[in-house]
């Protein structure tokens, strides 16, 4: 008796913390807490399996784990878990067995419920001990509970057996809501740094917002002023031209923003590839020029993709400006657009290059190479890739120039 009912019960615990770990599993992909239908998701297989793997005491009467994962989800879940699973045990039992003391069982897991039901309300509040001392309880009485109505129906069990199958049990109780208070706790503390990651992401945001929007509005408060006091009219006009370089660059900055918040979010269109590269290739032609950048376009024709034609502007907007930046002794940009089983977008420059570190980095917020830069462009061309379903990957070398792949699903013209 003692290594078969061992063996069976310690093949129940293995399902129960296997389902344990499947919590974490979840919060990992899904980063919130499981919801009452995974709760049920996870005790119901958990359950079923403990049912499968149980040791006959006498007729009609088994020992198994099955406990441990109802009470675990009852108490954590509230009573409406706790009353389906009571339903699915029966029927399990029912079907598995079939209705030989069937009124016992019944009777056995209501009990339970009406108990665990007023607890279940506060139980995530109690502390450690309490906690235990509730499983205990509740674990203790459910297996004397069977026991004795083995002893009943068969005496046949020996003294020393009825304390294995008593302690075990209680033991993985002990066991099990330790490991679900670790795997909580994980979960809380978890979400507690990635509320404080937030919040410092959202300081430096607009530390950097502050400081790139204020700087070209000063400026351009400056010329302003002098507007008023300068009588040349040629002075005037550089001074008003100065003015909206300034004005443009506090609104690029905003614009950046908007990408992260979707404030401003477009309609989904077709959007023509070629065309878009080329229109902001020209928009960016002075830019190049002024710092003796020669720009070379390489574009497939007839390839389309899905998506907000502003983000996707604004998108190879910030990754040619990057590349032209990062080329200050002049050089060349190449965009090539080619379709094959995706649309491929190559941006390739001779510029200064990226350490390996520096890859794994880019697109990071705030991460920048480039003296006077938040990194913001970079970060804001990455979210609408990914909101676009694509992928961006990065090959560069240092002092030999860097190329970004930007992979995207095709549109149908």
């Amino acid at each position: 008796m003692y290594p078969e009912a061992l063996t069976l019960l310690l093949l129940d615990f293995l399902f129960i913390i296997t389902g344990l770990l499947f919590f974490a599993l979840y919060y990992d992909l899904k980063k919130k807490f499981p919801s009452k239908v995974c709760a049920l998701m996870v005790a119901i297989p958990v359950i079923l399996l403990c049912m499968l793997f149980s040791y006959e005491i006498t007729e009609g009467v088994y020992a198994d784990l099955r406990r441990i994962p109802f009470f675990l989800a009852s108490l954590y879940f509230g009573p409406l878990v706790s009353i389906i699973l009571v339903a699915v045990i029966v029927v399990f039992r029912f079907i598995l067995i079939g209705p030989e003391l069937i009124h016992l069982v019944i009777f056995n897991y209501i009990l339970a419920f009406l108990v665990i039901v007023p607890i279940s309300k506060r139980f995530s509040y109690y502390s450690l001990k309490w906690k235990l001392g509730i499983m205990i309880i509740l674990c203790t009485y459910m297996s004397l509970f069977n026991l004795s109505f083995g002893e009943l129906y068969d005496p046949k069990t020996k003294a020393e057996e009825y304390m294995l199958l008593l302690i075990v049990p209680v033991a993985a109780s002990v066991i099990a809501i330790l490991c679900a208070e670790m795997i909580r706790n994980l979960i809380t503390l978890k979400r507690k740094e990635q509320k404080l990651e937030k919040l410092n992401m959202v300081g430096q945001l607009a530390a950097s917002i502050s400081h790139e929007v204020r700087n070209p509005l000063t400026s351009s408060k400056g010329f302003l002023q002098l507007i008023r006091e300068e009588k040349d009219v040629e002075l005037q006009r550089q001074f008003i031209e100065l003015s909206l370089v300034g004005i443009e660059q506090a609104t690029g900055v905003i614009e950046d923003y908007l990408t992260f918040t979707d404030a401003v979010p477009d309609e989904a269109i077709l959007i023509d590839v070629r065309l878009a590269i080329t229109e902001v290739a020209n928009e960016l032609e002075s830019f190049s020029s002024e710092r003796k950048i020669r720009v070379y376009l390489e574009l497939e024709e007839g390839v389309f993709i899905r998506g907000q034609r502003r983000s996707f502007s604004q998108c190879m907007m910030n990754m040619m400006r990057n590349s032209i930046d990062s080329m200050p002794a002049g050089g060349k940009l190449t965009v090539k657009v080619e379709k094959k089983e995706k649309v491929l977008i190559s941006i390739c420059d001779t510029g200064v290059g990226m350490t390996k570190d520096q890859i794994r980095r880019f697109g990071e917020p705030f991460f920048t190479i480039k003296d006077e830069s938040t990194g913001l462009g970079v970060m804001a061309a990455h979210i609408i890739v990914q909101a676009m379903k694509g992928n961006i990957t990065v090959k560069s070398e240092p002092n030999k120039g860097t190329t970004i792949y930007i992979e995207l699903n095709p549109g149908i013209a």
